[in-house]
């Protein structure tokens, strides 16, 4: 009884976990609309309407981005030749607010700016402050004027390496706790009875702190360490999303994703935790001094790992086909362009 309570245990607690970790690896950065005139993206003649960002050489077209954290900066792409690049603003929420002041009030900013020299130089004291400290990425690395051209940097790659690395890592640790800190007390073995032999199932006593340091430790490590390898995969050049490029195929296939990602995540954990890692091929096996089920836990965060990961290669699956329409897309609109 107490073994299914300690199952059921831990499969909540890996139905939970998969929710929030569900929640946490769908966030992207998220468009913030200054209002609906405007839309998503500022080109250059709503840049001249509205007045923004006025020392911005280059200016191709703006967003304004809200990220997790939450920290909001402007991306700002620059036109450079046949080429373009970006940059990026950090904006504070009273510089968001004044921002937002100027496109839905720009009737009144206008007037104000004609008729009052002190507005004018206010405003001009805004733009300057806000557009003299530039960054090259999301990262926080300053830009500086004379850089080549260079793409959008992104978190995707530390996200899934730091993902995979942990995946890994619950496995190998796992394995390792379950060789180190099982010690078998009783084999199995046939015990003989007066109208046939009973089998006896194997009687284990653990070391729950070796057991918990290896798996929670290398998981830990590996996800370290896949992060790092990541974060050298996201400097590199990087596709930038287009801007006809949707969320709707990436929602959709993470969503569909989830059903799938709970029952391999539930089988990952039950072949873990039956089979001790691979130690034990009897699952009827039984742990005496570990009543209240704690030596599930590095099972437990195997089953994890595989669900994200199952959610995180859906949602990579829906991305490429929102930017394979989205270029289908362009490249319709390209070719009706050039008909007479």
């Amino acid at each position: 009884m107490q073994t299914v309570e300690a199952t059921y245990r831990a499969l909540l607690v890996l139905l939970v976990l998969l929710a929030l970790a569900t929640a946490a690896s769908a966030q992207e950065p998220v468009v913030i609309r200054l209002n609906d005139a405007v839309g998503d993206t500022i080109d250059r003649a709503e840049r001249d309407s509205f007045s923004l960002f006025p020392n911005t050489a280059g200016f191709e077209q703006a967003a304004v981005l809200e990220l997790p954290g939450p920290e909001i900066l402007a991306e700002v792409t620059l036109a450079q030749g046949d080429s373009s690049r970006h940059i990026f603003y950090r904006l504070e929420p009273n510089q968001l607010e004044r921002i937002r002041f100027l496109v839905n009030s720009r009737d009144i900013v206008a007037a104000q700016l004609d008729s009052d020299s002190g507005a004018a130089q206010a405003l001009a004291a805004f733009w300057q402050e806000l557009e003299e400290h530039p960054l090259r990425s999301i990262a926080g690395e300053p830009a500086t004027a004379d850089e080549p051209p260079v793409p959008k940097a992104t978190a995707e790659s530390r996200f899934s390496y730091a993902l995979h690395g942990a995946t890994l890592g619950s496995v190998v640790g796992g394995c390792i706790g379950a060789y180190a800190g099982y010690t078998l007390e009783v084999p199995g073995h046939f015990e003989e009875q007066q109208c046939c032999d009973i089998w006896v199932s194997p009687r284990y006593s653990v070391d729950l702190p070796i057991v918990m340091a290896t798996s929670i430790g290398a998981t830990a490590v590996a996800g370290v360490a896949g992060y790092a390898i990541g974060a050298a995969q996201d400097r590199r050049p990087a596709p930038v999303r287009l801007e006809s490029e949707g969320n709707e195929w990436r929602i959709g296939c993470a969503g569909a994703g989830v059903l799938p990602a709970i029952g391999l995540g539930i089988l990952a954990y039950a072949a873990a935790r039956g089979t001790m890692f691979g130690r034990e091929r009897d699952w009827t096996y039984t742990i005496e001094n570990d009543p209240d089920g704690w030596s599930a836990l590095p099972a437990v965060l195997t089953g994890l790992c595989v669900s994200v990961e199952v959610v995180t290669i859906s949602y990579q699956i829906g991305r490429m086909i929102d930017r394979r329409k989205a270029k289908e897309a362009e490249a319709r609109q390209r070719a009706l362009g050039r008909e007479p």
